[in-house]
C-alpha cells in the first residue's frame, strides 16, 4: 500500500522555477496522462492551481493497473500540492487505499475497457467480480466481462504451475486481452510441456489459433470498409499475420472497430465461403459435435435447482445421452424439487395443447375444449387402459425408485386409480405453469383411502410417500385428480370452427413441421388451415423441429461456460454456425433469495425479470395512501410522471409520451429531442451523394452505442439480386425482396416485412405501445395492435378500475356490445 507523506511548504519559487515547473507538468502529462480518462480523480475538486492541473490529468485506470506508476504519480503530486490541502490529501489517501485493496485481483488489467465511467471507477477499486455488480451492466460491457473471465481463468491456470518459469510464461499469455503471440505460445510450450502438462491443458482454448492458408483471398474484404485507415490496416495485416485470431486482433487495433456480424466488412472475414462445399472439409464435423444430442432440452438445464442436476443435464443433452440419461432421470427428473426442470423438458417433448376428446378409456377427459393437455392421443389412452389392467391383476403399483404399493380391491378405489392412470398418461397441464404434478392434498387422500397399509411395513406412511410425489408448497400449480373422477359437468355445444387446432397431432410428414396458415379463414376461403414446411431436428435424439430458415441457439460442446453458437436450419440440416459472445446465465441475488435466469416475479408493485444476473424492473412508483385516503399526487405512471402527452424522441429511436418518462428510462436532456421521432431521411445530408436514404427504424438497446442510426444508405450501383431476401412493402402495397430494390425503383417505404392483407393501408393509427403508425398494416407489421384511429393524443393511466381515462380519444366501437375492452399495461424500455 502506498503511504502518502505531506511535503512541508517551501519558500516562494523564482520566475525561472515557475517556468520550469510548468514545463515539468506538461512533460509529466505527456508521459503518464490519459486524455480519455481525465477527470477520473474526483479529489481534484479539492485542489487549485498547478496541483489541480496535474491532478486532473491523472488516470485512475492507469494507476490501478501499474503500482510503479502509482508511486511515481503520488511523488509528483507531493511536489505540486501543498500539505495545506487537507481535504485533497484525505480524499487521495482514501482512493489509494481502496485501490490497493484489489491489487491482487486479476481483473484489474481490464479496467481500461468499460464504456461507462461508473464501471471504470468500480473496476479500479474492485477486489472481486462481485464488487462490479452495482456499476457494471454485463450486457453493456461484454468485452470488459470477457476480459475479466479470461484473467480469472489465467489466475486459475497459472496458479497450478510448479516452477517460476512456467508460471511467468503462463502469466504472459494473459497479460492483455489480445490473442497470444507466436513467441508467447512457443515459450509457454517450452517451459511447461515436460513438468506442467496440466497448465497447458488448462490454457489450450486460450492459445488455440486457426492458421489461414491463403490470406490473399481475403484482400477483397478490405475494400468493403468505408474507413480509409481500416482499408490500409487491413492490407498490412493480411500481408503479415498468419492466423485468423491475429488477423481479427490486428484489424481491431488498426481502426476497423469491433467485429460486428451485421457489418459487411466483418461478414467477409467471419462468415465461411459458401461457395466451398462442406464436403471438401478434410475434418468434417460430426452431427453430434455440431448440434448435440438434444439442444432443445439443453436450454432447460438452466432451470435446474441444484448445480449437480444442471451439470448432469448439460452433459446428457450435449454428448453423453446414452451413458448419462438413466442417472439424470433418477437423480433429477424423479425429484419433486426439480419440477421446473421437468416441466421444461416435458414442454419440449409434448407441448401443452388445447382441448381433449375422442378417448375410449379415459372418457372423463373428453368434452374439455378449453383445457390444456400434453398427450390427449389414442396411444396414451391405450397405455392408461393397459396400466390399469396390470394394476388390477397384480394388485400393486411399482413406484419409481420406491417399493411396490399394495392396492385395495375396492370398486371406488379402482375408479380413482383409473383417474390417476389417465392423468399420468393424458397429462393435463396447469394454465399457470404447465405443471402436471398431482397436488399434495389429493396425493394424501388417495394413498390413505386406497392403499392396503396392512401389507406394508409401519415405517411407511402416506405423508412420507407424498413428499417425493407432490409439491410441498400449497400455492404451487398442480393437478386435481378429483376433476377427472366424473365426466365434465359443462356440456359444450359442437360448433364448427368455434375452436380449432389445425396442427394438433402433426398432420405433416415426419421431416416436416406444421405451421398454422394465418391467411386461411375457415368457412370463408377454400384453403388448408395449415402449411407443412421442411424442418430440422435439434439433435441426434431430438424430436423437436424448427422450420427451414429458422435461426437457433445451440451449445458449443466441451465448453464449461455454456457458450452458444447461432445456426440456421437449411434444407433439413443445421448449417452456417457462428459462435456468440459468451454470457453467463447466472441467477439474480435479491436479498437472500436467488431468482433464476429467465424468471419473472414481482417486487412491490413492479414486474421484474432476471437475465444473466441482471435485474430488470418496471419503474412504476408504488402508491402510498395518505391518512385521509387516496394520495391525489399519485399518477400511476413510472417515476410518478404527470399524465401530460408532450411526445419527445429519444436518441435510442423511441418516441416517449413525455420528457419525464424518457428520463425515467435513463435518458438525459442531451438524449432527447422535443418532438416525436420523425422520418430520419428528411435530412438532406443523411446519405452521401450517389446513395439513397431508406428509413430503418430500430431501438438501440444501450445508449453507449453511438450513433443509433434510424436509416440505411443504398448505393445506386449495388446489385440488389446478390443481397439477402428481406421483404419490404411500399405505400402502394407493392412488395420488394429487399430495401435495395425498393430504393432502385424510387418508391416510398410503407413498412418492413411482406405486404399484409386484411388490414387498412391508409390512415394514421395509434398503437398500444403509444407510437403513431402510418397505417393499421404498418402497426401490424411491427407486431403491435391498434389502440385507436388517428395519431396518438394521450397517455393512459395504469388502473384496474373501469374508468374513462383519455377524454380526447375516441375509442373504436367494440364488435359486440357484450364484449369488454382489455386494458394492457405498457412498461417502458430500459437502457
Amino acid at each position: 500500500m502506498t503511504v502518502i507523506q505531506w511535503r512541508p511548504s517551501g519558500r516562494p519559487w523564482t520566475n525561472f522555477k515557475s517556468v520550469l515547473k510548468v514545463v515539468t507538468i506538461i512533460l509529466f502529462c505527456l508521459n503518464y496522462c490519459s486524455v480519455t480518462s481525465s477527470q477520473d480523480l474526483t479529489c481534484c475538486a479539492h485542489s487549485t492551481g498547478s496541483c489541480r492541473t496535474v491532478c486532473e490529468n491523472v488516470s485512475l485506470v492507469q494507476l490501478a493497473g501499474d503500482l510503479t506508476l502509482r508511486n511515481h504519480t503520488v511523488h509528483q503530486l507531493q511536489l505540486y500540492c501543498s500539505n495545506q490541502l487537507v481535504a485533497f490529501w484525505e480524499c487521495l489517501n482514501a482512493t489509494i487505499n481502496d485501490m490497493s485493496r484489489g491489487d491482487f485481483w486479476p481483473g484489474r488489467r481490464c479496467c481500461p475497457l468499460p464504456y461507462a465511467e461508473s464501471c471504470r471507477r468500480a473496476c479500479v477499486t474492485a477486489a472481486s467480480t462481485q464488487d462490479l455488480i452495482r456499476s457494471c451492466r454485463q450486457s453493456d460491457e461484454i468485452p470488459f466481462y470477457n476480459c475479466v473471465d479470461k484473467q480469472l481463468t489465467g489466475q486459475s491456470c497459472c496458479g497450478t504451475a510448479r516452477n517460476v518459469n512456467c508460471r511467468d510464461a503462463c502469466n504472459a499469455v494473459f497479460r492483455n486481452h489480445w490473442t497470444p503471440t507466436k513467441y508467447q505460445r512457443q515459450r509457454l510450450k517450452d517451459e511447461c510441456e515436460l513438468t506442467n502438462q496440466s497448465v497447458l491443458e488448462c490454457v489450450k482454448d486460450i492459445i488455440k489459433v486457426t492458421p489461414v492458408k491463403n490470406t490473399l483471398k481475403h484482400m477483397q474484404c478490405c475494400d468493403k470498409s468505408n474507413n480509409i485507415k481500416c482499408r490500409e490496416s487491413c492490407r498490412d495485416v493480411l500481408s503479415k499475420k498468419t492466423t485468423f485470431q491475429e488477423i481479427i486482433d490486428g484489424l481491431q487495433l488498426g481502426g476497423c472497430g469491433l467485429p460486428l456480424p451485421q457489418d459487411k466488412f466483418w461478414q467477409c472475414f467471419i462468415y465461411p465461403n459458401r461457395d466451398e462445399s462442406e464436403s471438401n472439409n478434410s475434418m468434417e464435423i460430426s452431427r453430434i459435435e455440431k448440434v448435440g444430442m438434444d439442444s432443445a432440452k439443453w436450454h432447460c438445464c438452466q432451470r435446474a435447482n441444484s448445480t449437480q442436476c444442471s451439470r448432469l443435464c448439460s452433459k446428457t443433452f450435449t454428448k453423453s445421452w446414452a451413458t448419462s440419461w438413466d442417472d439424470f432421470h433418477h437423480r433429477c427428473l424423479n425429484h419433486v424439487y426439480e419440477e421446473s426442470l421437468r416441466n421444461c423438458i416435458d414442454e419440449v417433448d409434448e407441448p401443452c395443447e388445447l382441448g381433449c376428446d375422442g378417448l375410449s378409456f379415459c372418457t372423463n377427459f373428453n368434452n374439455r375444449p378449453t383445457e390444456l393437455f400434453r398427450s390427449c392421443t389414442f396411444q396414451a389412452d391405450d397405455t392408461a387402459r393397459n396400466e390399469v389392467t396390470l394394476w388390477q391383476s397384480q394388485r400393486n403399483i411399482s413406484m419409481p425408485g420406491m417399493l411396490s404399493l399394495p392396492l385395495k380391491s375396492d370398486k371406488k378405489c379402482w375408479n380413482i386409480w383409473k383417474a390417476v392412470a389417465c392423468t399420468l398418461q393424458i397429462k393435463p397441464c396447469s394454465r399457470q405453469s404447465h405443471a402436471n404434478q398431482i397436488c399434495r392434498d389429493v396425493c394424501l387422500e388417495i394413498l390413505k383411502q386406497c392403499t392396503d397399509w396392512s401389507r406394508l411395513s409401519p415405517i411407511y406412511s402416506a405423508e412420507k410417500m407424498c413428499q417425493s410425489l407432490s409439491p410441498d408448497d400449497p400455492g404451487v400449480s398442480c393437478i386435481k385428480v378429483n376433476d377427472y373422477l366424473a365426466p365434465n359437468a359443462v356440456t359444450y355445444p359442437i360448433r364448427t370452427g368455434q375452436v380449432s387446432s389445425p396442427c394438433k397431432g402433426n398432420p405433416c410428414d415426419p421431416n416436416e413441421i406444421c405451421i398454422i396458415n394465418k391467411d386461411c379463414i375457415h368457412g370463408l376461403f377454400d384453403c388448408k388451415p395449415y402449411n407443412c414446411l421442411p424442418s430440422c431436428k435439434l439433435g441426434e435424439v431430438s424430436q423437436y423441429m424448427v422450420p427451414d430458415g429458422t435461426y437457433v441457439r445451440i451449445p458449443i460442446p466441451n465448453n464449461p461456460r455454456g457458450c452458444l453458437k447461432i445456426c440456421k436450419c437449411t434444407k433439413n440440416k443445421i448449417e452456417e454456425c457462428q459462435p456468440l459472445l459468451c454470457v453467463s446465465l447466472t441467477s439474480c441475488l435479491i436479498g437472500n433469495i436467488h431468482q433464476m435466469h429467465g424468471s419473472t416475479f414481482e417486487i412491490d408493485c413492479n414486474s421484474c425479470s432476471c437475465y444473466a444476473g441482471e435485474l430488470i424492473c418496471g419503474k412504476r412508483q408504488c402508491e402510498n395512501n395518505s391518512v385521509g385516503g387516496r394520495n391525489t399526487a399519485f399518477t400511476t405512471l413510472p417515476c410518478n410522471c404527470p399524465p401530460h402527452y408532450v411526445p419527445v424522441c429519444g436518441r435510442n429511436g423511441i418516441t416517449y409520451p413525455s420528457a419525464c418518462l424518457a428520463k425515467c428510462s435513463g435518458l438525459t436532456d442531451a438524449d432527447i429531442e422535443l418532438m416525436s421521432c420523425q422520418n430520419p431521411c428528411k435530412s438532406s445530408n443523411a446519405c452521401p451523394i450517389g446513395q439513397k436514404c431508406v428509413p430503418k427504424q430500430q431501438t438501440c438497446l444501450s445508449l453507449m452505442h453511438k450513433p443509433c442510426k434510424q436509416y440505411e444508405c443504398i448505393n445506386g450501383s449495388t446489385n440488389c439480386a446478390n443481397l439477402p431476401k428481406d421483404p419490404v412493402c411500399d405505400v402502394d402495397n407493392q412488395q420488394y425482396d429487399n430495401s435495395c430494390l425498393l430504393a432502385h425503383h424510387n418508391v416510398k417505404l410503407a413498412y418492413r416485412g411482406p405486404c399484409l392483407k386484411r388490414c387498412h393501408q391508409k390512415g394514421q393509427v395509434c398503437g398500444i405501445n403509444g407510437k403513431t403508425y402510418s397505417s393499421e398494416c404498418a402497426a401490424h407489421a411491427d407486431m403491435i395492435s391498434v389502440d385507436y384511429e388517428g395519431p396518438c393524443l394521450s397517455i393512459g393511466l395504469i388502473s384496474r378500475s373501469k374508468s374513462h381515462q383519455c377524454s380526447n380519444v375516441k375509442c373504436p366501437k367494440l364488435p359486440n356490445d357484450f364484449c369488454l375492452g382489455i386494458h394492457i399495461h405498457i412498461f417502458l424500455p430500459h437502457n
